[in-house]
């Protein structure tokens, strides 16, 4: 009887390959072939779930994304103090999330250029991060916990700009702020924006 193969599952292990030999070597040195031995596959089996190396890379930006996502589902809390957790959850605080920050950089490395990969990471920002963040902005004001004169807009692009800073450098930077001083920048921010 021929073994069932979960299609899904099988992606996921392709995309956490990529992620451990991006984390080992670099994207520079995460050939397809090098990604498949990882995963323990052929070259044959990855492209059967992902066209090219590209695929494979925007998939696994995608993953780190939605893994952030996951934590912030049993989070109850709202307005500010729900957007500081989910700003702790997406912030490089950790060796787990210093690795996803590693996969979104080399994700950036790959899409200069390619428009096709810049839409998708521009949709992915603009539908996941940002609305999330400015739903807990939302929040934040209809609970009276921001001062008058906030730009909601304005501020969500300053704590898009904390991430994307803390993320980079903690991806290629051993002197990277850490978890304390990552902690100060954002309560300095979001202590600004308070009623």
């Amino acid at each position: 009887m021929p073994k069932i193969v979960d299609h899904e599952q099988r992606r996921l292990e392709i995309i956490r390959a990529t992620w451990r030999v991006i984390d080992r070597i670099g994207i520079a040195n995460a050939t397809t072939r090098e990604i498949a031995r990882e995963a323990g596959f052929s070259s044959g089996v990855l492209a059967h779930y992902f066209k090219d190396k590209s695929d494979i890379m925007a998939n696994a930006m995608l993953a780190a994304h939605t893994e952030v996502v996951k934590r912030m589902e049993r989070s109850k809390l709202e307005g500010l103090e729900g957007l500081r957790e989910f700003m702790l959850q997406c912030l490089p605080l950790d060796a787990r999330r210093v690795l996803l920050a590693r996969i979104e950089i080399s994700f950036w490395g790959m899409a200069v250029g390619d428009d096709e990969l810049i839409a998708l990471f521009t949709d992915e920002i603009n539908r996941g991060y940002q609305s999330r963040v400015l739903a807990f902005l939302d929040q934040a004001r209809g609970r009276g916990e921001l001062a008058d004169g906030v730009n909601l807009r304005k501020l969500a692009r300053e704590l898009h700009v904390l991430m994307d800073g803390l993320s980079a450098q903690a991806a290629i930077n051993a002197t990277a702020p850490k978890r304390v001083e990552q902690t100060e920048m954002l309560d300095a921010i979001l202590d600004r924006a308070r009623a």
